[in-house]
């Protein structure tokens, strides 16, 4: 109730206290913390909110706690204005350092026993909203009017470290995702309901970008790659199609690609052929190269890399660690490929990698070049 001779400043701490946030005068004393808070009559915080020192709070931002939840606000992240985040009837929000968040307009809000946790360099603007039960690792982004419920969004280094394929995992665009799953260096950006569409790599918008930390490393095939090599397949279809047979709309089904990978595992098993995925520095497949048909001491060579790697060194490095393991581990003396004649780039690499031209052949109705070359 209001008194004649209260204040105005000492009715709005009244109200403040009442509802259990911070007083204009105690937003002011954070900054004997390092907590700048830029408008302390606009700015609204919980005395629940936990708020690490050199954070910046511009005006109208708002951080609701109620008595079942918890808020953590790391060091050195900035809020713009319009930024709302708020955990209620036991909800959990976590966030790192040094992130910013909320330039256009951001909300992030945790119901009962839903956690989200922020990490680290983190960025969320253009009126970003994040629900559910969400995992942004460090170094990722939500950029748009994107509505993202219980979504992961894979760690890594920031936006704007120079390699994309090893920056934090980002969604960007207008409208919905939910349950999505983005990986390290990969964005999902579409419109509407970005659920339905598969991530892509950040390099393919950045195709000029260096390439940093040690050159590609192979990992023999294992059902544990299955998710992976069917997204590397998907992203790369079209432009595999320009130089090799499509492999039909069944394969890239889940039920067709699984009984697929399956069989391709038995084969392995049987020691029939040797399958291995090609992985950047960061963990991502960027390519495949097989040795199929082993028989005799030989083995056909086949290898494929993706659009965004190519003329990078990527397919050399791996048929040269192929050669290696061939030779090696699996006790072969001789390996065979075929290339078709207007495939300048693959003939080049055969030739660089140690392989000879062995004369015509045909395959599949279609007039190819062989290679041999000894181990």
């Amino acid at each position: 109730m209001t008194t004649p001779d209260e204040s105005v400043h000492a009715r709005l701490d009244r109200l403040r206290r009442d509802r259990g946030l911070l007083t204009p005068a105690e937003l002011l004393d954070l900054a004997e913390h390092g907590v700048a808070v830029l408008d302390p009559f606009s700015v609204i915080v919980s005395r629940r909110v936990e708020i690490g020192p050199d954070n910046v709070l511009h005006p109208g931002v708002v951080i609701e706690c109620d008595e079942q939840s918890r808020c953590v606000l790391g060091p050195g992240n900035v809020l713009y204005g319009g930024t709302r985040i708020a955990a209620a009837d036991g909800g959990s929000i976590t966030v790192g350092a040094r992130s910013l968040i909320g330039d256009g307009g951001t909300r992030i809000l945790a119901g009962a026993h839903e956690s989200i946790t922020v990490g680290d360099g983190v960025r969320l603007m253009d009126g970003a909203e994040v629900l559910g039960d969400s995992l942004l690792g460090h170094g990722s982004q939500i950029l748009g009017r994107i509505s993202a419920r219980s979504v992961e969004l894979g760690a890594g280094l920031p936006y704007t470290h120079p390699d994309p394929d090893g920056r934090g995992g980002v969604l960007k665009g207008l409208g919905r995702a939910s349950g999505v799953l983005v990986g390290t260096g990969e964005v999902l950006g579409e419109s509407d309901d970005l659920s339905h569409y598969e991530p892509g790599r950040q390099r393919l918008y950045h195709p000029e970008a260096p390439r940093l930390g040690p050159g590609p490393t192979l990992e023999r095939l294992t059902a544990e790659h299955a998710g992976r090599v069917l997204a590397f397949e998907q992203d790369n279809r079209g432009f595999f199609a320009d130089s090799v047979p499509d492999r039909g709309d069944e394969y890239f089904t889940p039920d067709g690609f699984a009984d697929r990978h399956r069989a391709l595992l038995a084969e392995q098993a049987e020691g029939r052929c040797h399958f291995h995925v090609v992985l950047n520095s960061y963990g991502q497949i960027v390519g495949r190269v097989n040795l199929v048909d082993v028989a005799d001491g030989s083995a056909e060579l086949g290898y494929r890399v993706a659009e965004a790697d190519t003329g990078q060194g990527v397919g050399r490095a791996a048929v040269e660690q192929v050669l290696r393991l061939a030779a090696g581990d699996y006790g072969l003396s001789s390996l065979t490929a075929v290339s078709s004649p207007d495939n300048q780039a693959s003939r080049a690499l055969l030739a660089r990698t140690g392989f000879t031209e062995a004369g015509e052949r045909s395959v599949d109705g279609k007039k190819v070049i062989a290679y041999h070359r000894a181990l």
